[in-house]
């Protein structure tokens, strides 16, 4: 991605957010709103961002709070999701840019929900990757959440835990080689599971990267996530563990939990945190157009199958 269109805003709480921004040369396109995930950066949309500006469409991509160049509070407390939301917000003011289409991946998409939730006049568009969406709940519990998906979302008490940055900066290539795993099998088995992220930390155990990436890309991945360290990402996580967001989501309006401009979700076949059968379903429960489009992929689509991916971008762009 072209450094020269890297760029800083303050946003009203006071947070400096750096994101890419390619504005639109033709003003019939709309401009795409690119959200990144946990463990990534803008950097990560590489393919897509140069696919779309390539097709005339504006494009934005933040580093979201904690990483790369945007600031990362080490309070989890800054981490919710109705604060961040008006940080994008933020960024789409400063452009002159009322409405986006809304791309959102992994923990982009709680953002990616909560602009629909907070601003859905700012929302052209969705288009969810993996994950099918972050719906308010005044009552979560983490807790509650694993009583059935305890092999699923076990390793966030890790993440939400004392020391978790610290033990997972040290063996970096460590965790990336579970959180990028090549095999499947053993990411169920070594990272989803409660209890079984940090003893595989601990072992300093190696395995397979992933036939998208070679070491050189790991290492390049690597130094864009840690240029402010892992207690900012990480915090992602604990303000959900802690349910740091459930005042906030008291505040959202009953009819702003229906998605109603026209969404896509990027169902990521071969993803085993992120289920496809079971996100397709709850975007089903609230969305008035949804589309699906099917990917034989892992969790990492943007680098597995980045030429699908863009096509079913492009297919869904030419219908708005």
């Amino acid at each position: 991605m072209d450094t020269a269109t890297y760029k800083k805003v303050l946003t009203q709480r006071g947070c400096t957010y750096a994101y890419y921004h390619t504005p639109n040369p033709h003003k019939g396109r709309p401009t795409v709103l690119l959200l990144h995930g946990f463990p990534s950066t803008a950097e990560d949309w590489s393919s897509q961002y140069n696919y779309l500006i390539e097709r005339n469409y504006g494009v934005i991509a933040p580093d979201m709070l904690g990483y790369g160049g945007t600031d990362n509070p080490t309070e989890a407390d800054a981490y919710k999701g109705k604060d961040m939301a008006q940080d994008v917000v933020d960024i789409l003011d400063t452009e002159g840019i009322e409405r986006a289409v809304v791309v959102s991946h992994d923990w982009g998409v709680l953002i990616g929900t909560r602009l629909v939730n907070y601003h859905p006049d700012r929302v052209l568009a969705s288009i969810f990757i993996s994950h099918g969406c972050f719906q308010p709940d005044p009552q979560f519990s983490y807790e509650k959440l694993i009583e059935n998906l305890r092999d699923v979302f076990g390793y966030w008490d890790f993440f939400a835990s004392n020391g978790a940055a610290a033990l997972i900066e040290e063996g970096l290539d460590t965790f990336y080689t579970m959180f990028f795993a090549a095999d499947p099998d053993l990411a169920v088995a070594k990272m989803a599971s409660r209890g079984k992220f940090r003893p595989w930390m601990e072992s300093n155990n190696r395995a397979d990267l992933p036939l998208f990436w070679s070491e050189d890309d790991k290492r390049k991945h690597q130094a864009a996530l840690m240029k402010g360290g892992l207690q900012g990402p990480l915090n992602w996580y604990v303000a959900r563990v802690r349910s740091l967001e459930n005042k906030d989501d008291e505040t959202v309006p009953n009819e702003n939990y229906r998605f109603r401009a026209p969404t896509l979700f990027i169902s990521t076949l071969k993803d085993v945190v992120c289920i496809a059968s079971v996100n397709e379903a709850q975007l089903r429960k609230y969305c008035d157009q949804l589309s699906v489009k099917e990917i034989d992929s892992n969790h990492w689509v943007m680098f597995e199958k980045r030429n699908e991916l863009n096509k079913a971008f492009a297919e869904f762009l030419a219908k708005l």
